[in-house]
């Protein structure tokens, strides 16, 4: 800055630096705009130092930032500085308190969040929470299930559901889609951020399948790997280097064939699968089941008391005062 204003001062006509100020030769704007400039080379604090004006506005929203900490998680001042420290897009972290609190979440949900994973909260773009939370109150699965994908809050929950989409997308998934899967399969929140990229490794450089089967077979991601899937597929693999599979191997077979039917169309007719497969699978037979177990008739059996001979009479005078 300074040296562009030198550049200026150099540049100004002669007559400028030694001109009377009462002359009438110069214009009084052109006097006035070199008095300026001499004023400002010979101040070289006021190029340097920014001025209050510019360092109210940053003051005030940084406590304006403090306030919406306190009120929207319970954060107290030192505890607000702190985090404030180790974060460097406030302007995000406002907008995202400012959505959370129209949330209603509660107060100690959003504490734990920021104290725990404040890069996955931070990686929200705005209206992700608000879609995230939406999703995860309307799940669709067994009342189990959902009471453990929010056991920890719907705010942490949708920070692990955001993890698992981003996984999905950058293997190859759109976010679309990779939110649609999740929402069919909750399980896949329960299961680790690793776990979840074992499978897709596995599904993808293991078994040959493509990344998009998970929108067909979503429940691919809920069910165990090490006890389900790699023993069908160690099955799979024997059976086609030794030439015994007919049809092609569909994802079918690996996540909605019952473990009962996948051995008595895998593992049955080839006994030498049997201890690739885990051992055998035997089949319930119909048996009629008994109501109560054996011996337990006997808690049902009334207590007998003893009679007396006050208890006698007392009876037999009940039974005469009905005469």
């Amino acid at each position: 800055m300074a040296f562009a204003i030198r550049a200026i001062h150099h540049r100004l006509p002669r007559s400028l630096h030694h001109s009377n100020p009462l002359s009438t030769s110069a214009s009084s704007h052109d006097l006035r705009e070199l008095l300026r400039i001499q004023r400002i080379l010979s101040d070289p604090a006021a190029t340097t130092q920014p001025p209050q004006t510019q360092q109210r506005p940053r003051a005030a929203a940084t406590a304006d930032l403090h306030q919406l900490l306190h009120r929207a998680a319970g954060l107290s001042t030192a505890e607000a500085t702190s985090l404030l420290h180790r974060i460097p897009n406030t302007h995000r972290l406002e907008h995202l308190l400012q959505e959370l609190r129209g949330l209603r979440l509660p107060a100690d949900e959003i504490k734990n969040a920021l104290g725990s994973d404040p890069d996955g909260l931070l990686s929200m773009e705005p209206g992700e929470p608000s879609r995230l939370v939406e999703l995860l109150d309307e799940l669709r699965c067994r009342a189990a299930i959902k009471d453990q994908v929010l056991s920890h809050g719907v705010l942490s929950a949708a920070i692990a559901t955001r993890r698992r989409v981003e996984l999905l997308h950058e293997r190859g998934l759109s976010r679309r889609d990779a939110l649609r899967v999740i929402s069919v399969e909750p399980r896949a929140i329960l299961y680790s951020l690793e776990d979840v990229e074992r499978k897709v490794e596995f599904l993808v450089g293991r078994m040959g399948f493509e990344i998009g089967w998970l929108v067909e077979y979503p429940e691919f991601l809920g069910i165990n790997l090490d006890r389900s899937i790699i023993p069908r597929h160690n099955v799979v693999e024997y059976l086609a280097s030794v030439g015994g599979l007919g049809d092609p191997i569909e994802m079918k077979h690996y996540v909605r064939f019952s473990r009962l039917r996948f051995y008595n169309l895998f593992v049955k007719p080839y006994p030498e699968c049997e201890r690739i497969f885990g051992g055998l699978v035997r089949e319930r037979k119909d048996e009629v089941r008994r109501r109560h177990p054996v011996g337990l008739w006997k808690l049902f059996k009334p207590t007998k008391y003893e009679s007396t001979e006050e208890n006698v009479r007392d009876m037999k005078l009940v039974v005469e005062s009905l005469h």
